[in-house]
């Protein structure tokens, strides 16, 4: 693992966490050598301080040259701006300076395997930019309802019907209902069909989406 984290207190405190489950280089310049210790090491986990456009630029790359390593980006704040960028640049999860250490462990285990890690603050934030997509494209207005919609992103997120149910406040009845409303639209039988459809179309993020639908699905998960 490679933290690229300039508080050195911040710094000292991840590697006393995470030093007995991963061998971790933190005392890096990213303009000067990231790419030759990328390239001795191949490291799984990238955990990268903010996402500036610069760092941005880094993701983009590390991923694109070293498909196997996966980022993190640490920071104090999520903004909803960002989000969309992040996802496509290939980040695979947000971890907040407050973050707990078991929670952090747990973050960073869940994305060694490849899998996606954001905590409910950020799904909410991820939801309402998502929301904003909704209101700009004219084929997804015209095709679903913003209730349909928020409950297709909560499919590609993993959520089953009682979480979901819980999240908006809504009866699981109304969700079922829902949910038939969003299969027959998509002339879909499946959530796996409905999702699959729905990053084709690019009316939800890919790299989310795929993540948790495929993860859930091996692990047995009940699906819709």
């Amino acid at each position: 693992m490679i933290i690229l984290e300039n508080n050195l207190y911040l710094k000292m405190g991840l590697v006393k966490i995470l030093e007995s489950d991963y061998n971790i280089y933190s005392d890096i310049d990213l303009s000067k050598n990231l790419y030759d210790l990328m390239k001795h090491y191949k490291p799984d986990i990238i955990v990268i301080n903010d996402l500036s456009k610069n760092n941005l630029k880094h993701v983009k790359r590390i991923r694109s040259e070293y498909p196997n390593t996966y980022v993190v980006i640490l920071t104090s704040i999520i903004l909803e701006d960002e989000i969309h960028e992040a996802l496509l640049a290939g980040v695979s999860g947000y971890v907040l300076y407050n973050i707990k250490s078991k929670e952090l462990r747990k973050a960073i285990d869940l994305i060694s395997k490849g899998e996606y890690y954001f905590n409910s603050s950020t799904m909410t934030i991820f939801i309402k930019s998502y929301l904003k997509l909704f209101d700009s494209k004219e084929i997804i207005s015209h095709l679903f309802t913003k209730r349909e919609y928020v409950i297709l992103l909560m499919l590609a997120e993993g959520k089953n019907i009682q979480e979901i149910s819980q999240t908006l406040n809504i009866s699981e009845k109304s969700i079922h209902i829902n949910i038939n409303k969003i299969y027959n639209k998509l002339s879909v039988k499946t959530r796996i069909q409905a999702i699959d459809k729905a990053v084709k179309n690019r009316w939800i993020p890919y790299n989310l989406a795929i993540s948790n639908l495929y993860v859930n699905y091996n692990k047995k998960r009940t699906l819709l």
